[in-house]
């Protein structure tokens, strides 16, 4: 399985000529002109390296290089464009692994990002990333740290409640029936009636969930509740 690099850039050329010097059989780059398109494919994939803008068209980039950065330890390379030393910190205390400045020496570029590659798969993280989950900028579950974010709050979940709610967000759109969730959550403790488990966990998980304008966690009549993304 390739190695997956994230690059956020409106330069077109530049994602071209990096993406033709990088990928190979063990590396595979995809790149995003916008914050927007990049989320939707960091949601499915396992990166290994991020690469963007300090300051991209679209306003969010900051938001992203936190939740990137929250949801797990994946080194990041920053492109600076004139920036002071000062904003240089800031986007590292936001997150970034490296500044680079513009315009780009492409070798030197390569040699970081393999670097940086190299350190991550040596790493830690590198087999925890896969269980992280991130819903555009609203919402970011780390089960390394079990915490959630929601809107850019952390949420204070017991432990029950974060074991359902990431339980039910590893598979969007799949709906679970009671027996299911009681049995992954619960683990196949005896101290609880099953029906009246889940239904009470269920009410108070969306009870913290009520800031977010979004519907979560859904009712499917007669059957069990889903995850959803809307």
């Amino acid at each position: 399985m390739r190695k997956q690099v994230l690059l956020i850039s409106g330069d077109f050329s530049l994602c071209k000529r990096f993406q033709e010097a990088m990928q190979d059989d063990s590396v595979e780059v995809q790149y995003f002109p916008t914050v927007a398109d990049a989320l939707d494919g960091y949601i499915r994939q396992h990166y290994c390296l991020i690469i963007m803008e300090s300051c991209l068209e679209d306003v969010g980039s900051q938001k992203l290089l936190q939740i990137m950065h929250q949801s797990m330890e994946i080194p990041i390379l920053v492109f600076t464009d004139g920036q002071s030393s000062e904003e240089k910190i800031a986007l590292l205390s936001l997150g970034a692994t490296i500044c680079v400045p513009k315009p780009v020496e492409l070798p030197y570029f390569i040699a970081q990002s393999r670097a940086l590659i190299r350190l991550y798969m040596g790493s830690e993280h590198s087999e925890k990333r896969y269980y992280t989950l991130s819903f555009g900028t609203e919402l970011m579950i780390n089960p390394t740290y079990r915490q959630v974010s929601l809107e850019g709050n952390w949420l204070n979940l017991t432990r029950k409640e974060f074991d359902l709610l990431y339980f039910l967000a590893s598979s969007p759109g799949q709906v679970f029936t009671r027996e299911q969730i009681y049995r992954n959550v619960w683990h196949g403790e005896t101290d609880y009636h099953v029906d009246e488990a889940v239904k009470s966990s269920i009410k108070a998980l969306r009870k913290k969930l009520n800031p977010a304008s979004k519907e979560y966690i859904e009712n499917v009549r007669g059957v069990g509740y889903r995850f959803v993304v809307r």
